[in-house]
């Protein structure tokens, strides 16, 4: 299947598809997720940079170290935290975090002093409805994106509201998801289908595809990237005279992204190959590595299944709702395919290293990743704490979302060390 994809008018990007496939839709047992032949992950020039890697340069032995003990560590009880989508770090050391719980962003100093607050709930300029991602523009300019108002945001480098732009088309049939900003904070979204309401029965597996799309922050589309398969999906009932609403395939195959200056990154997770695509949306390159796929296990399949209704209970009682026994049937059938995924995410440092994490498994986050140099060297591993959502490596610190036990967060930094660089 040919996925890189000419630029289009965004209307037709959004909608060019004949990948969307009902793969299974039995419910007396749990369902096997059966392996799809999707083809070559780009279509690309003869040109094309390959690279392909063997072995770590590093061996077994780690020569980059995360520490096990922050230096920066907000949260509970000084400033709650509920619901973080997004945390950026400023070129000054300040600490930027996106609190989903009370639709505010909010600015720390390096130290962890609060600073200011912007945002909030609401429909004044500067307020959210459904705030849900923040990326970091040029000069320290925040860029967050309002999922409900389908707008950005801007807020400048002293975290002053600055304006606002919608996205275009403003068509509530498209699902536009930010992903990763660029440079000049123009912003990377992948556009698909909705998938609420579920469109296929219960237990029914789904892979629709998206286009990748990068917008300018006035909102007008500025490059189509290319199509490429969405997650894999599932419908669950709710409630028994609910429609089915889908429920991300645990292990399933999911696209990922990140950026690397101009240059956008991408795997489908089907093998360990990540396509570099320019700014046009050419392919430049491919990252291969001699990582193979391991097998989902029934203790893995098991731990899954409780953990999620585990979660679902826990989650019924703080907001104190009914939560249907129809519901923890279906979860408890929930597919699962044979392979986990190459890898989970992937993310780029300030070095300009590929970080690629090992696959996630539900509802953990991953702690391996797989370091590449940015001439494609394959160089080792690196382990980050557990528990530990990674959003920005810097050239010598990890920063992200630390998720406690009963739901609340905190925003953590951590030493990085690059011995051997």
């Amino acid at each position: 299947m040919r996925r890189s994809l000419p630029p289009l008018p965004l209307a037709r990007l959004a909608w060019t598809s004949g990948f969307f496939t009902l793969l299974v839709a039995c419910r007396d047992t749990p369902a096997v997720v059966p392996e799809a032949d999707t083809g070559p992950l780009v279509a690309g020039p003869a040109a094309l940079r390959i690279v392909s890697d063997t072995a770590p340069a590093w061996g077994a032995t780690p020569l980059w170290i995360v520490a096990d003990t922050p230096t920066l560590d907000l949260g509970e009880p000084a400033q709650p935290f509920r619901g973080v989508p997004s945390v950026v770090r400023l070129s000054d050391g300040r600490i930027v975090v996106a609190d989903g719980s009370t639709q505010t962003i909010q600015y720390f100093s390096a130290a962890g002093k609060p600073l200011t607050t912007a945002g909030g709930r609401g429909v004044a300029e500067g307020q959210f409805h459904g705030l849900g991602w923040i990326g970091l523009g040029a000069a320290d300019t925040v860029v967050a994106y309002d999922f409900v108002a389908r707008r950005f945001v801007l807020f400048d480098a002293k975290g002053k509201f600055a304006r606002v732009a919608a996205l275009q088309p403003a068509d509530p049939g498209v699902a536009a998801m930010p992903l990763a900003s660029y440079p000049d904070g123009s912003v990377l979204f992948r556009l698909g289908r909705p998938q609420n309401p579920f469109p296929g029965g219960p237990g029914t597996i789904i892979r629709d595809s998206a286009s990748f799309m990068r917008f300018d922050l006035d909102g007008t589309p500025r490059a189509a990237i290319g199509q490429f398969p969405q997650g894999q999906t599932f419908g669950v009932r709710v409630r028994p005279e609910d429609a089915p609403a889908p429920f991300p395939v645990p292990f399933g195959l999911a696209t990922v992204a990140a950026i690397r200056g101009d240059t956008t990154l991408i795997g489908t997770g089907a093998s360990f190959e990540i396509a570099s695509i320019g700014p046009d949306g050419t392919p430049v390159g491919i990252l291969r590595a001699a990582i193979p796929r391991t097998p989902v296990t029934a203790a893995e399949t098991t731990e899954y299944t409780a953990a999620a209704i585990t979660r679902l209970k826990t989650g019924a009682r703080t907001l104190n709702t009914p939560l249907d026994s129809v519901l923890l049937r279906e979860l408890g059938k929930a597919p699962f395919p044979a392979l986990k995924p190459a890898f989970g995410r992937l993310l780029v440092d300030q070095t300009g290293a590929l970080w690629v994490s090992a696959p996630l498994i539900p509802p953990g986050v991953p702690t391996s990743w797989t370091v590449f140099a940015p001439d494609g060297t394959w160089l080792g591993t690196v382990t980050t704490p557990d528990g530990l959502r990674v959003d920005e490596i810097g050239a010598d610190y990890v920063l992200g979302v630390w998720r406690q036990r009963h739901g609340q967060e905190r925003v953590r930094m951590y030493p990085l060390s690059r011995g051997g660089s």
